[in-house]
């Protein structure tokens, strides 16, 4: 009896350990799902400062206070004119060139800035003139924030402080590195111990995921060009979506410039409070619903809806657009064999998972758990939106031949196909010649 026991209690062990072995790997596939999208150079930064999980947790506590010291700078002034500081953020080389040395006239800040969208200059103006003493600080913030950079990082390779730098030049990668520090600490553990096989899966999942894109996202087009009713919906949805989270840094002029179409909000100043989704950069509208108005206002496709959209509508805009919340629903249950059913990077396929598979469909709750996240509730979307603007979505969508910002769209979808991607392309990581995330022996792999 005691021999049984004993048995029964292993077998038990056993099991729980396996189950635990077969967690990790998923959980571990997940964060190699969100990084292989991104280019070969991003992907070997990442790959090199995960091997500092450390220095990656001493920045995000910078972070934490860096974004609220900012925040609170600017508190007291009205969203709109919040919104301006924001987007002067995205220029951090110009604002300190703006408040280095002697105050500078308004002709010569106009110099400066003669070479940046309209729309962009209005607002550097504007904020340079009315509060140049909180753009002092806002700079102050920024350079300080690079010189613990500097620190943290001065013991390392000259690789591997350029690719700390470039990791946070990129606060979406940022964010996944630093809010999955566990799944970051594995990652940068099995590229210590096999880094030629795991650059090697990264680069083979990067091709499938590309493919898989590439299907999934002809499939959406077909069914939306055979349907002219769906088509009426997506734009009556797009035009509701856009009263609620209308923003002035999209307009055809910035659309049309590629000199200026990647500039995030810096990592060290967060991305604005009132989005309930990691909203990094700027976008022109269509990148949000995955679609634009060509040539004689025809509906073009070029991808699925965002994750920020996707929010929007499974927790709210689906009550009124029943034809395409149903096209959503079989574009669901053709794929949902395949869909990443833990992904904590949630993007439209995993946002249609949390709403169809459940009985009971809460309201899509807030992004961030950070403390401004309780701010964010209080003042989103509290500002009524000016007739003149009301449609100005309509404009940002007007795409002429030729000015489609292949470039920032590319960034845009890289940054979000993790959260759009489905589990059939790939999964853990798996060495030459064992299982799981981990790989056979090998040092460190030097840039490719």
């Amino acid at each position: 009896m005691l021999v049984l026991s004993c048995m029964l209690m292993a077998v038990t062990s056993l099991s729980f350990a396996q189950g635990m072995v077969d967690s990790l790997s998923q959980d571990e596939s997940q964060i190699i799902s969100a990084i292989a999208p991104y280019s070969s150079d991003m992907r070997a930064a990442i790959l090199d400062v995960a091997q500092y999980p450390q220095v990656l947790v001493k920045l995000e506590r910078v972070q934490a206070r860096t974004s609220q010291s900012f925040q609170d700078l600017i508190a007291g002034y009205p969203r709109e004119e919040q919104e301006k500081f924001y987007q002067v953020t995205r220029f951090p080389e110009l604002t300190n060139t703006l408040t280095t040395g002697n105050r500078k006239s308004v002709d010569e800040v106009k110099t400066l800035i003669k070479d940046y969208p309209d729309n962009i200059q209005q607002q550097i103006l504007s904020v340079y003139q009315d509060h140049y003493n909180d753009l002092v600080k806002i700079n102050d913030i920024y350079q300080s924030s690079q010189a613990t950079v500097d620190k943290l990082t001065a013991k390392y390779p000259a690789q591997v402080q350029q690719d700390f730098k470039k990791v946070i030049e990129t606060p979406d990668v940022m964010n996944v590195l630093t809010d999955h520090i566990d799944l970051t600490v594995s990652l940068g553990e099995s590229y210590k111990n096999d880094p030629a096989a795991v650059t090697q899966q990264l680069d083979d999942l990067n091709k499938k995921l590309t493919e898989q894109d590439a299907k999934d996202l002809q499939e959406y087009k077909d069914a939306v060009a055979k349907d002219p009713k769906l088509q009426t919906e997506m734009k009556q949805a797009a035009g509701e979506f856009a009263q609620q989270y209308d923003q002035d840094d999209t307009d055809p002029t910035y659309v049309a410039n590629n000199s200026y179409d990647n500039y995030p909000y810096p990592y060290w100043y967060g991305y604005p409070y009132w989005y309930t989704s990691p909203m990094w950069y700027p976008t022109p509208f269509y990148y949000q619903t995955g679609f634009y108005y060509g040539p004689g206002g025809g509906l073009v496709v070029v991808g699925l809806p965002s994750r920020f959209y996707a929010n929007w509508f499974f927790g709210f805009g689906y009550h009124h657009y029943p034809g395409l919340y149903n096209h959503y629903n079989t574009y669901y249950n053709v794929h949902r064999t395949d869909i990443i059913r833990r992904n904590v990077f949630r993007g439209f396929n995993n946002a249609a998972y949390s709403h169809f598979s459940r009985t009971t469909r809460p309201a899509v709750t807030n992004g961030r758990t950070r403390s401004t996240t309780e701010r964010a509730v209080s003042h989103q979307n509290t500002r009524t939106v000016s007739p003149a603007r009301s449609n100005s979505h309509v404009s940002q969508m007007n795409v002429k031949p030729g000015n489609f910002n292949t470039r920032g769209y590319s960034h845009f979808n890289a940054s979000s196909f993790h959260s759009s991607g489905w589990q059939g392309v790939g999964g853990g990581f798996h060495g030459g010649g064992g299982g799981g995330f981990h790989g056979g022996g090998g040092g460190m792999h030097g840039r490719r």
